[in-house]
This record gives structure tokens, sequence and C-alpha cells, in this order.
């Protein structure tokens, strides 16, 4: 798909793909300046639990997330603000991170944050299509 828009800070690049799909390319290290810089994205586009979005994150050329930057998405970053979740590319430890982290924002409010890890890009869009379909055509609750 097209890209709509794009922010890149550091060896970061965040692509707004559609109204409500953001895609993340984590290069390197993900420190707590990009961290920060996310979240900024994410204000300004407005998610929150009127504009979820969907979040893809791509964790194939990523050397993992250390403390701090954890900690920051911990305290910044609300389960409202997303669809659904999904990486791709991530090695098993930082799976068992970001599984960690996901356990940690899902303590902080009422809405679960659904989260997938799989393997490739065609697997995340795959999740991605599917996962629409099973919102949209969920019956109002």
């Amino acid at each position: 798909m097209a890209v709509l828009r794009e922010w890149v800070f550091g060896t970061q690049r965040v692509s707004l793909e559609s109204s409500d799909i953001l895609w993340t390319k984590v290069r390197g290290s993900f420190s707590e300046t990009d961290v920060r810089e996310l979240v900024e994205v994410f204000h300004e586009l407005g998610a929150g639990p009127d504009k979820p979005l969907y979040l893809v994150v791509d964790l194939s050329s990523s050397e993992g997330l250390s403390v701090a930057p954890r900690k920051y998405l911990a305290e910044h970053v609300r389960p409202t603000w997303f669809r659904g979740v999904v990486f791709f590319g991530a090695k098993r430890t930082h799976r068992e991170v970001l599984r960690a982290l996901v356990v940690a924002l899902n303590f902080t409010g009422d809405a679960k944050l659904e989260a997938e890890f799989v393997d490739s890009e065609a697997q995340a869009r795959a999740w991605l299509e599917a996962h629409r379909r099973r919102q949209d055509g969920a019956p109002p609750g």
C-alpha cells in the first residue's frame, strides 16, 4: 500500500499506511528518545478509544529494547489506543520481552491490548486482514 505519511527519528521509520494502520521499522536499538518520538506520533494521529490504530512492528533488524524504553512505554502507552498490534521478525528473546510489556500494558486499564507475533510481513498483513474482518463483523457489545 501507499504511504500516507512518514516519520523518521534516529534509525527508526514509522509510516502511516492507511487511516488506521501504522507501520514501525525498528533498526538497531530502540532508545528511550525513539520511544518518546513514537508516542508523540500516536498523539499526533489522535490515537485513542475513539480512533484506535493497528500497529505493525518490524523487528527483523532490531537489537532489542532496553529497560528505560520499556518503562516509558509501560507508563505512557494505553491499550485503548490500538485495535491490535502485530510484531514480526522478532528474535525469541525480543518476543519474550515484548510479551511481558503487553502483559504490563494490559494491567493499566479496562481494555485488553491484543498482540500477535508472526514471522514475516506477509503473515502480519494476513493477521491484520483477518483481525479487521473479525472486528468489523463482531456484534456490538
